[in-house]
């Protein structure tokens, strides 16, 4: 019996992720599956490659920058950009 391992995963360049992405706000995905905090939520700085994947970097809270891995970030949906957008700063 083979196995079909099925399409590999689609590849994107450092410069297409940041277009897809550029003036979001992104939230951390958290694997535990809690409620993101007004601290999970960024503002997509720039992207670079590192040997594993899309390094991207984030401007947080209080202008604090962070760096992740593009596979543990995600798009706020529509409801989360509201509640971030009425957070007390």
């Amino acid at each position: 019996m083979s196995l079909n391992p099925g399409a590999p995963p689609e590849q994107i360049t450092a410069a297409a992720y940041s277009r897809a992405h550029a003036g979001r706000l992104m939230v951390i995905r958290r694997v535990d599956g809690r409620t993101p905090v007004a601290a999970d939520f960024f503002h997509l700085e720039s992207v670079g490659t590192h040997p594993t994947g899309l390094f991207v970097t984030g401007v947080f809270e209080n202008d604090r920058r962070g760096h992740m891995m593009s596979t543990s970030v995600r798009d706020a949906s529509t409801a989360e950009i509201e509640w971030f957008r009425v957070q007390p700063s």
